[in-house]
């Protein structure tokens, strides 16, 4: 009579290789010489997956949902327009989007601000350190794209 043998496709860097697992050795530790050895414990026998619902939303449902694509934002005016490190300022304009849209407020390259989304046309931020006085470029960015207005850092 034969033995039946359980192969399982297992895949390893993009290679399909096949392991056996009821004729594959187990490995010995150093430390493990002086337990006794017993017999490998049987893998657990896989369970029926259950059908996965539909949770699909309606076509009704999916317009009401918060998308973070369209147009550009689009900044009107920075009140105030000029500042030094830690001070705090509000970003007025339009098509900020939903909150999780805003992906950063920043003072010039590689300065990025805290800040904090009030509404679609509010946003504050406080005006990051170690910058150099003058023009910096006040950059509002969300998931469609980003406006920019001047700042003068005192």
């Amino acid at each position: 009579m034969m033995k039946s043998v359980n192969l399982a496709p297992m895949a390893i860097f993009g290679a399909v290789l096949w392991f056996c697992p009821t004729l594959a050795p187990s490995p010995v530790f150093a430390a493990d010489k002086d337990k006794q050895t017993k017999a490998p414990k049987a893998a657990p026998q896989a369970k029926a997956s259950k059908p996965k619902q539909d949770k699909s939303k309606s076509a009704d449902a999916a317009g009401t949902t918060n998308a973070c694509f369209g147009m550009a934002p689009k900044i009107e005016k920075v009140a105030p327009d000029e500042g030094k490190a830690g001070d705090s300022v509000t970003i007025k304009g339009y098509q900020f989007g939903p909150a999780n849209c805003l992906r950063g407020v920043s003072f010039g390259p590689g300065r990025p601000a805290k800040f904090a989304f009030k509404n679609d046309t509010t946003v504050t931020a406080t005006v990051p350190s170690g910058g150099r006085k003058g023009l910096a470029i006040l950059t509002v960015t969300t998931a469609s794209g980003e406006d920019s207005k001047a700042f003068l850092m005192k």
